[in-house]
């Protein structure tokens, strides 16, 4: 199933998630993309887990009450999704032009896809091109995206009274979002970099490595937020408003207090469970770092939720040794809301660059 074609004009940008739905409203322009509204609203349990829609009635209520009350009335709609279903492979062909590479792929994707390809929608982009025993190749990412979910979002969106225009992979929003924007924070240079984004989601955490808008690595790994909300309420009877709160208070997750606090202990748990998250991620940089002699990461990008507890930044570059920053701000980009909800459904409006 496709989506319609594109009309440059204001959209609706859905990032669906296990915890949060976030959307926006914006368009590009010739200056930039210009967010006009947003917003973010817990998911209910049970309705969406790892990209699967599980309850598409009670998701189509929470968006439409969500649109009513922001009164957004944009209906060009897009969506970015991610999910573990989701195949991804990197391959090398010889190089042939751009048009010939859907007909070598047609024929010999049943040789990369560990699946019956008639259960998915196949899409490619490429990664770069490199000499070989004196012939030059191409290396290029291949994206299987199951038709079952692809349906389902459309029919979504139908429901909705929208009109679906772009399916997006949110590695290729991020990448895209990077690339766009020559400026992060007002100091930090996109050109010629390699940001390694990791979003840490409530189910799981993407872990995306990106330079000039190409994706050369895009994994997920099963630890998420849930996993540290859940060993800090094994260890704490909080209900969860009284659990908001505690982590909206911590100060600086790496100073250290009273080792008999009750706060000091909430911090424990989740440093803990943080540094059981990035042995994970060490092993998805370490196969990156080791493929060329050349390969290096320059700089660690967070986002998800638990990016914003206080001082996680400086904990992520402590460990990796590697600058860590949550974006604040992007030169080519006008919002005025925090970011690290957004990323995604905002990168998901460049279609200058498409899956």
């Amino acid at each position: 199933m496709k989506f319609s074609l594109i009309p440059n004009r204001k959209v609706l940008s859905l990032d669906i998630g296990a915890y949060k739905i976030k959307a926006v409203e914006g368009r590009e322009t010739k200056k930039g993309i210009i967010i006009d509204k947003c917003f973010n609203v817990y998911t209910p349990e049970g309705i969406f887990q790892d990209g699967t829609i599980l309850d598409k009635d009670l998701l189509h209520y929470v968006i439409s009450e969500e649109l009513k009350k922001k009164k957004i009335r944009t209906k060009n709609a897009y969506v970015t999704i991610n999910s573990s279903k989701i195949v991804t492979r990197e391959i090398t062909i010889p190089k042939v032009k751009q048009e010939e590479i859907e007909n070598i792929l047609r024929f010999q994707i049943e040789d990369y896809i560990p699946a019956n390809i008639d259960n998915y929608v196949i899409q490619f982009k490429i990664i770069d091109f490199f000499y070989q025993d004196d012939s030059e190749k191409i290396n290029i990412l291949i994206i299987a995206i199951p038709k079952e979910m692809v349906r389902d979002y459309h029919e979504l969106l139908e429901n909705l009274k929208l009109n679906p225009l772009v399916l997006d992979y949110q590695p290729n929003s991020t990448a895209k979002l990077i690339k766009y924007n020559g400026l992060i924070n007002n100091t930090f240079q996109t050109e010629d970099i390699t940001f390694a984004s990791i979003d840490i989601g409530y189910d799981n955490t993407k872990v995306l490595i990106i330079r000039n808008g190409i994706i050369f690595v895009s994994r997920i790994i099963e630890i998420g937020g849930e996993y540290i909300d859940q060993s800090i309420l094994n260890y704490f009877d909080y209900d969860l408003e009284e659990f908001k709160v505690k982590k909206e208070g911590i100060e600086d997750i790496n100073h250290f207090h009273d080792e008999e606090s009750e706060y000091y202990k909430v911090v424990n748990i989740i440093k803990k469970s943080i540094i059981t998250l990035t042995e994970k991620i060490e092993i998805i940089f370490r196969y990156y770092l080791t493929r060329k002699m050349d390969n290096k990461i320059n700089m660690i990008i967070l986002s998800g939720g638990i990016s914003n507890i206080k001082g996680v930044d400086n904990m992520f570059s402590n460990i990796f040794n590697i600058p860590s920053i949550t974006i604040k701000s992007l030169d080519k980009v006008k919002f005025n809301n925090e970011f690290s909800d957004y990323i995604n459904a905002i990168g998901s409006i460049i279609r200058t660059s498409k899956v």
